[in-house]
């Protein structure tokens, strides 16, 4: 193998890693989809090799799932400093699957063509296709935004509800056994959580990380953001705010269960804004706890 595509494959399955990252974290896909996607990304780079005639590259282009791998065991082993054997069960087996459906398709499909990518003729009949689906998305879509716009005027306050009740319960399942705190301090936790993670989301944490390893500034961290010089992981930065508030809570020498808000989040370094937003999403909590 000539030591251009070598690098070239490595270079690739950098950029397959930093795409799978963001098409799971934004779409939560299924085994089958994280296959598939993987897939399409070598049909992709297999047609614009083909195009350009770099036969070489299609020969083995498979070997980028190979590094991919390779990529994300050691990101999950030092930079995120987890377990990647120790994983839920199946992940394992779904990266190597991925790996054999890879080379599968470039050993039976990608190297018995000359073109991967379309010809004119099929380009054009793909195009009428796609003007199509376009046109009846366009039209279906507006019909339904306008429908949803309307509706919102009279559920506004309804809706943000709806929002934190569901991500209340996504978070009560996920790291509910991992919070120690109860009473109104846990529902306290919740409401920090949930406003956290709106402001941001589960995949810009992920870019911060990454950012992180390079630059090494200091960024707020984990689900929490919590200001911190090294990496901490969702359940980390919930064990640190967990730790403060207690803390806190000792220092007020208050009873157990009555809690000062904003006390504790001015405590934990948050501005009245914040602190205002996060008390209503508590009181929303508790109320809807007391149905």
């Amino acid at each position: 193998m000539e030591f251009l595509v070598f690098i070239s494959y490595v270079f690739f399955a950098f950029l397959l890693f930093l795409f799978l990252n963001f098409v799971v974290k934004r779409f939560s896909l299924t085994k089958v989809q994280y296959v598939l996607f993987t897939n399409i990304f070598l049909v992709f780079l297999a047609s614009v090799a083909s195009y350009f005639h770099l036969n070489t590259f299609c020969d083995d282009i498979f070997i980028i799932v190979i590094f991919e791998f390779l990529i994300r065991m050691l990101y999950t082993t030092y930079l995120l400093e987890k377990d990647f054997f120790s994983k839920e069960e199946g992940v394992l087996s779904l990266y190597l699957g991925n790996v054999i459906v890879a080379y599968l398709l470039n050993q039976f499909i990608i190297r018995q063509v000359d073109m991967v990518f379309l010809n004119p003729e099929q380009l054009k009949f793909l195009l009428w296709i796609f003007i199509i689906l376009f046109i009846y998305q366009f039209f279906y879509k507006k019909e339904i935004i306008t429908s949803t716009e309307k509706i919102s005027k009279k559920l506004s306050i309804a809706d943000r509800g709806q929002y934190i009740i569901l991500q209340y319960a996504k978070m009560k399942k996920k790291y509910g056994k991992e919070i120690q705190v109860q009473g109104n301090m846990r529902f306290l936790i919740y409401a920090i959580m949930i406003f956290e993670n709106y402001k941001r989301p589960s995949f810009f944490r992920q870019m911060d990380y990454f950012r992180y390893q390079f630059d090494h500034v200091p960024r707020k961290q984990g689900i929490m953001q919590v200001d911190s010089k090294k990496i901490l992981s969702d359940l980390e930065s919930i064990e640190v705010i967990e730790n403060k508030l207690e803390n806190l809570q000792e220092k007020k020498k208050s009873k157990k269960n009555d809690i000062d808000i904003s006390f504790l989040l001015k405590g934990i370094g948050k501005e009245q804004e914040e602190i205002e937003q996060i008390e209503k999403i508590y009181q929303y909590l508790k109320e809807f706890s007391e149905l």
